[in-house]
């Protein structure tokens, strides 16, 4: 049953959760930005992290907190909207970071060519609801292999069984508001490190500061990173583009409230140009690695924080879903046009505009 429109009604708490990774939502989170926006309505600004209870963590998955927000890696929103999940697409943001396959320096391979044959891992998160590294990582071996003529028969996929779930009830940052594990720099790569340096698996996949911080602290070779593609379209991947996701019952009863939140994050990419060690400082954060790793990991980074639903993004989330839909990462396909809603963007626009923030709306 369709869940009763309530137009106008009382919101006293906005929630939201983000991938420890960089986002202009992250920016105005962290700057109080957001609460100063709603201190006089008397509306809380709270992280799921600060619930206790794992099922409604489970949430920074498949979205069923209501009046919350997602800001972060695109596979856990398109997976929750396949499942069901009432939500709207409302942004993307395109920001260049590495998606690549790592091999120990002792191991003796030195190009794609040199995979053929080779044991590559594919991490499985038995506990989990949706297993985005997993999926970034067939992602990432395709298209690493696709460049020299191979595919995926022409290597050992290794399942890697991983008891540890992403989310960690008790490690969260405070400062962040992280839902993940406070070792996130290595969180997620634990099953594909330890089989690695084990010798059980010849090259491994990791993605964005990760990459970076794990290459210098093995002195790991990088095989192939995505980001060299030359075709934009090619280089698709759970952060590539990034998903700005929000409750749909929130868009239908309070769209105020929604451009509200929208209006701050694009201030927060603005104020982001001119402001790069912020920037930097805060990804370092959110990502827990130091902030020379988040440097060098987003030399663009500052200029590259923008929310949009531009036709070029639009076209990159259907890839994601495609490639989702096509390797049972999803069940159940979904219009995605009906699933993008651009009006609080528009709306967003407009208030900063009325504000004088903005020279026009967009």
């Amino acid at each position: 049953m369709a869940k009763e429109i309530r137009p106008g009604r009382a919101v006293d708490t906005i929630w939201y959760t983000r991938c420890p990774v960089p986002t202009a939502f992250s920016l105005a989170i962290q700057s109080g930005a957001l609460e100063r926006e709603f201190a006089a309505d008397g509306i809380r600004i709270a992280s799921l992290q600060q619930v206790a209870d794992r099922s409604v963590l489970q949430s920074h998955f498949n979205h069923s907190l209501e009046d919350s927000f997602r800001y972060g890696g695109n596979i856990p929103p398109i997976w929750a909207r396949s499942e069901g999940a009432d939500t709207k697409l409302i942004g993307l943001a395109l920001i260049d970071a590495p998606h690549v396959v790592l091999t120990l320096p002792e191991s003796g391979i030195r190009t794609v060519a040199d995979l053929k044959g080779k044991r590559l891992s594919v991490p499985r998160r038995v506990n989990d609801q949706i297993d985005f590294w997993r999926a970034g990582a067939i992602r990432t071996y395709e298209v690493a292999l696709a460049s020299e003529g191979l595919s995926l028969d022409d290597v050992e996929l290794v399942d890697v069984p991983i008891a540890q779930g992403y989310i960690d009830p008790n490690g969260g940052s405070a400062l962040t508001g992280s839902i993940f594990a406070s070792a996130r720099g290595r969180g997620p790569l634990s099953g594909d490190l330890f089989a690695l340096v084990e010798g059980r698996v010849d090259a491994i996949f990791t993605e964005s500061s990760f990459a970076t911080h794990l290459r210098r602290f093995l002195g790991a070779h990088v095989v192939y990173d995505v980001h060299s593609h030359p075709d934009p379209r090619v280089r698709h991947n759970n952060a590539i583009p990034q998903a700005f996701t929000v409750s749909a019952a929130l868009v239908r009863d309070r769209p105020d409230l929604v451009a509200r939140v929208v209006a701050q994050a694009i201030l927060a990419a603005e104020r982001a140009r001119r402001e790069r060690e912020h920037v930097i400082h805060v990804t370092a954060l959110e990502a827990n690695v130091p902030e020379e790793v988040a440097d060098a990991t987003y030399p663009l980074l500052e200029q590259q924080l923008a929310t949009s639903l531009s036709p070029e993004l639009r076209d990159l989330i259907h890839l994601r879903k495609q490639f989702l839909l096509s390797h049972g990462f999803i069940r159940t396909d979904f219009d995605l046009d009906d699933w993008i809603d651009p009006q609080p963007l528009r709306d967003a626009h407009a208030l900063l505009a009325e504000r004088g923030l903005l020279r026009s709306a967009a």
